[in-house]
């Protein structure tokens, strides 16, 4: 696939932001509002967009010194070993699945409750069949999407909060620097504001310009920052008392509607369908590159290898969605949403915490190699801040509603399946196919 480069910077910074502007980041701002204790919620996502800085640097080193469609199978492989790295990249590949699906329920409660005749599960289907042909059509078309998708919903938050802020009334400027009691929670959910932004790297093969990524990540970090920032502020604003909204799964539609009236509620159920659309399109064709890779190196089955005209990898785009779609209905009957955020969560923080510790391996073990950009505060920093992200990983694969932590429970058993998999059935696997290639090349010698 390298020969079709033809991403820009700007695709990398609206894939980046794209894929962690998700609409569960509507609720995560009321409860990260919440737990601030109101206008002070600025404070947590400025200290939790700062460790995620760090990590940010991690990847861009990462991605920058193996620039790969594997993009976190390449660097385990060569920081671990081969079979723990495999593991770990087929956990993490499903992450985005989890998210899919959890963004799918968002969007189905909110158009349901704009559209009541319409039952949820029709837009999730409708939506997601709608970004695979669009991902079909090729890379540059889910490029287009994905571009005025996250300028638009970046803009539409940005505005929409500044309408608020303007109107009022604000609180007392001595408020916006109060810490509430549980203003550590709210730096912890903060930091999953930000989640996602890393996926752009499997498209490395994408880019002709290798620093696109680390350049887009750090924009688009930026760009979250901005809109998400603004949007908690100014609910905060109209909710004095954020805990209002704790009932309800529309926080977004609500906060339009009390700023521009039956526009702005509309205009959000829109922006809903954009932020759905974006994490759906980012998600498909980053992932799908990402199974197309690891196709391409017989660890999966070898249909996910193959392109279409588009130089699309359709059986694993194709793949990818029935999986999202049938764990996105799950879901939607459930209503059991949570558990697919805990457990996402959870596996990113883990991720970023091995980020920092891969940065370090490679240092040690290929000093001279490349660099085209280098991770800030190695290794002190980095290993504090890989300890902090590990915490937290931990905490959000525990957080449960019930005694029970399902979250941890689910990774726990898909973690167990692929290694089934990855140390029993992919060694016979493997091992059919040898067979099969010598007995044909003992056939073609015979003749």
């Amino acid at each position: 696939m390298a020969q079709r480069q033809v991403l820009s910077l700007r695709t990398a910074v609206s894939t980046s932001a794209g894929l962690a502007s998700a609409a569960i980041n509507f609720l995560a701002c009321v409860e990260i509002a919440e737990y601030a204790g109101g206008p002070s919620v600025w404070i947590a996502l400025l200290v939790s967009g700062g460790l995620i800085v760090f990590s940010a640097s991690n990847f861009a080193e990462l991605s920058g010194l193996y620039p790969s469609a594997a993009a976190i199978r390449v660097w385990t492989r060569r920081g671990l070993n081969d079979s723990l790295s495999l593991i770990i990249s087929l956990v993490y590949a499903l992450t985005v699945v989890f998210v899919i699906a959890a963004d799918a329920f968002v969007l189905a409660q909110a158009f349901h409750a704009a559209v009541p005749a319409i039952p949820g599960w029709v837009w999730i289907t409708a939506l997601l069949l709608l970004v695979l042909w669009a991902n079909l059509r090729g890379i540059r078309m889910a490029g287009r999407i994905q571009d005025i998708n996250a300028i638009l919903l970046l803009i539409t938050l940005s505005v929409i909060a500044a309408v608020i802020l303007w109107k009022g009334p604000l609180p007392p400027v001595r408020q916006f620097f109060h810490l509430g009691h549980g203003i550590f929670q709210s730096i912890a959910l903060g930091v999953f504001i930000y989640v996602g932004f890393e996926w752009v790297t499997p498209l490395a093969e994408e880019f002709s310009d290798v620093r696109a990524i680390p350049r887009g990540m750090y924009m688009a970090l930026g760009l979250i920052a901005i809109a998400f920032g603004l949007f908690s502020e100014a609910l905060t604003v109209i909710f004095p008392r954020p805990g209002e909204l704790g009932s309800t799964l529309i926080p977004q539609l609500i906060a339009g509607q009390k700023a521009l009236g039956l526009l702005g509620f509309w205009w959000m159920l829109f922006i809903t369908a954009t932020t759905a659309m974006t994490t759906f399109n980012g998600g498909l064709f980053t992932a799908s590159r990402f199974v197309y890779a690891l196709a391409r190196e017989k660890v999966l089955p070898k249909k996910f290898s193959r392109l279409n005209a588009h130089w699309v990898p359709s059986y694993a785009l194709v793949a990818i969605v029935v999986l999202s779609l049938i764990l996105a209905l799950i879901i939607f009957a459930t209503g059991q949403y949570a558990v697919l955020i805990n457990a996402g969560a959870g596996v990113e923080g883990l991720v970023y915490a091995l980020s920092a510790l891969l940065v370090i391996r490679l240092r040690k073990k290929e000093p001279s190699r490349a660099r085209p950009f280098r991770a800030v505060g190695v290794p002190w920093v980095t290993a504090v801040i890989g300890v902090v992200f590990l915490l937290l990983g931990t905490a959000a694969l525990f957080t449960s509603s019930s005694a029970v932590p399902w979250a941890f429970l689910f990774i726990a058993a898909l973690s167990l399946l692929v290694t089934l998999y990855v140390y029993i059935l992919l060694p016979r696997i493997k091992g059919k196919a040898k067979v099969k290639r010598l007995e044909m090349t003992s056939e073609e010698t015979t003749e």
